[in-house]
């Protein structure tokens, strides 16, 4: 019977050396009777239980540690070996390819300059490029903040030649996770009255980041950028946490820019996360806002916007087409005809989407958008996408590019190949009515990459392309 109890002790004594052992070397957080345990056993016992009994798990866990540090130096080495070119003041772009596309009623050509870019997915979610132009030059600009030229003229050559423009934004942009892998990064660039504008995400206060714009004169020679417009309101993921129970989504943070009328520019923030912040008239975020570029005073065009990608203003029409990321389907299509109205139009985010929540947003299961938007006091979508597409830029399509095309619009999306058949790495075209209330033409130009930016060439006739999964620089082309 004693024999029965010692073993008895024994046993249940090895089962808990076993467990405070394997919570030592897991670091797992233990209620105060366990710790109480833990700090009554000497260090040099917990020490030889690590080097004998646990040494397979804490062995384990170094490897862990070693594979995650081994996996950030391949990311960064992969990053630098790509960087090697830009060493140089003038990239030769000599590998080219060609391929022919037809969509329903048209011929197209696209010609592409493989670029020596990241991906967006070896980026780790930063934008590759953004592209801009003015008479006669079109400036590219890397999510990571680089900035190169080429003339319109050799846009029909063998060879594009990349000139690095020098820029003093390491002296403005302290953040080291901008010219790192990961999302921080430009969202796009503006050229206008001998100007280029980038708007960025920026680090307003530690850990707090929100949208802003920086801005310096066109000479190639150098960008000497100066703060364009920015302000104090911004988003953590202390707040998001507190309130929503989820994750700071940096990636939903606008950023697009159009010339406006009156000297002003159009700019769209995301709502990052913040879903009710997009129907807060004292917040920045999740709206279209006007900015004058003298007074820097802003205005309010619209509210209730989840990620605003695509941005396009008709002077002729004064009418604000954009493009809108919903969240799981539900990407749109949104068309103001009153761009000066009081109380300024609503999109509707986060109370109404034709998307559903995801997983990973608990407050939004809690409070499911509604289907509807006009019932709701919010302006409807002229269309939306279920699936979404994700969409991305809009841009205009003048005579000049083909004598049918009247209002047409080509929208670029990003997305899946797999998914192209649902109209992912696409560019949609689509026709507005003489009022821009309805569509009356819809097409679809199956590229197989994704278009992150598009500006249309007119010089060339050309459609100018960003694409991200190659990278490249493409020029679309319709033909006969």
């Amino acid at each position: 019977m004693r024999k029965l109890k010692f073993f008895s002790f024994l046993f249940i004594v090895l089962i808990i050396l076993f467990t405070l052992g394997a919570i030592s070397v897991e670091n797992k957080n233990t209620g105060p009777f366990i710790s109480s345990i833990k700090s009554a056993i000497p260090l040099n016992i917990k020490n030889t239980l690590k080097k004998t009994l646990f040494s397979i798990p804490t062995l384990n866990k170094k490897v862990k540690r070693q594979e995650l540090t081994i996996e950030t130096l391949d990311a960064r080495i992969l990053e630098l070996s790509k960087k090697v070119d830009h060493l140089l003041q003038e990239i030769q772009l000599t590998d080219i390819e060609t391929k022919l596309i037809k969509s329903k009623s048209f011929n197209y050509k696209i010609t592409s300059f493989k670029l020596p870019f990241l991906t967006r997915k070896e980026g780790d979610g930063k934008p590759t490029a953004y592209l801009g132009q003015n008479k006669d030059t079109v400036i590219v600009a890397t999510g990571h903040g680089e900035f190169f030229s080429f003339k319109k003229n050799e846009i029909d050559s063998n060879i594009l030649s990349l000139k690095k423009v020098k820029t003093n934004i390491k002296k403005l942009i302290k953040n080291s996770k901008f010219y790192s892998l990961g999302k921080i990064g430009i969202r796009d660039i503006l050229l206008l009255d001998n100007k280029i504008y980038f708007s960025y995400i920026k680090e307003q206060q530690y850990g707090c980041y929100n949208t802003s714009i920086m801005v310096s004169n066109l000479d190639l020679s150098f960008f000497n950028f100066s703060e364009f417009f920015s302000y104090k309101d911004c988003v953590s993921q202390e707040i998001i946490s507190k309130r929503y129970q989820s994750n700071l989504s940096i990636i939903h943070s606008g950023g697009r820019m159009h010339s406006f009328k009156d000297g002003k520019i159009l700019f769209t923030t995301g709502y990052v996360g913040h879903y009710l912040a997009a129907q807060d008239k004292n917040s920045m975020f999740g709206k279209i806002i006007s900015i004058d570029l003298n007074t820097k005073k802003y205005d309010f065009v619209a509210l209730g916007s989840r990620n605003a990608q695509g941005l396009y203003y008709d002077f002729k029409n004064n009418v604000v087409v954009s493009t809108e990321h919903g969240p799981l389907g539900g990407d749109e299509i949104n068309v103001n005809l009153n761009p000066d109205s009081d109380p300024v139009e609503n999109y509707g985010w986060p109370i109404s989407s034709y998307g559903k929540p995801q997983p990973t947003e608990p407050w939004l299961l809690k409070n499911p958008p509604l289907n509807s938007h006009d019932k709701h006091g919010f302006l409807e979508p002229i269309k939306y996408f279920v699936p979404s597409i994700s969409i991305s830029q809009i841009i205009k399509m003048p005579r000049t590019f083909n004598e049918e095309f009247i209002n047409d619009f080509f929208i670029g999306t990003l997305g899946f190949k797999s998914q192209i058949n649902e109209g992912d790495q696409s560019i949609h075209h689509i026709r507005f009515n003489d009022n821009f209330d309805k569509i009356i033409y819809e097409d679809v130009i199956k590229i197989g990459e994704r278009i992150r930016d598009l500006i249309y060439i007119k010089e060339k006739k050309s459609v100018l392309m960003l694409l991200e999964t190659v990278p490249a620089i493409a020029f679309l082309k319709i033909t006969e």
